[in-house]
C-alpha cells in the first residue's frame, strides 16, 4: 500500500470518528502545564543559579522536558542585561551561568528576552 493511500485512509478514519489533530506544544504551553505541578530539585537549582546570575531578571523559567530524568531542559530568561546584545551573546551568558550543570545534560533549549 502506498504512503499517500495510507495517509488518505487515516484522514478519512479520523473524520469518521471526529478525532481532532492536536497542535504541537510550544514552550509557553509546556511551561504553563509543567508549573501546574511542582518543580523538581534540579529545576529549582538551575532556576536559583540563573536568578543569582541575572539578579535583575523579570522572569526566569526552567522546565525539565526529558520526562523528569534531567537530560533536557527548556529555559526562559527575561533580563535587562540582554538589552542591545545579539541572541547568540544572550544565550552565551545563560550557558556560561550554567557551565558546570550543562556537562550532565543531553540538551538545552534557551529563550531570552531583554526586559
Amino acid at each position: 500500500m502506498s504512503s499517500s493511500l495510507l495517509l488518505n485512509l487515516i484522514k478519512k478514519a479520523r473524520n469518521l470518528i471526529n478525532i481532532p489533530i492536536q497542535p504541537a506544544p510550544t514552550l509557553i504551553s509546556s511551561v504553563y502545564k509543567r508549573f501546574l505541578c511542582s518543580q523538581s530539585n534540579a529545576e529549582e537549582k538551575l532556576k536559583s543559579i540563573l536568578k543569582t546570575s541575572f539578579p535583575e531578571a523579570k522572569s526566569v523559567e526552567v522546565v525539565d522536558v526529558s520526562g523528569g530524568c534531567g537530560a533536557m531542559y527548556e529555559i526562559y530568561v527575561e533580563a535587562p542585561q540582554f538589552k542591545g546584545l545579539s541572541i547568540v551573546k544572550q544565550h552565551r551568558l545563560v550557558t556560561n551561568a550554567l557551565k558546570e550543570e550543562i556537562k550532565d545534560m543531553h540538551g538545552l533549549r534557551i529563550q531570552t528576552s531583554p526586559a
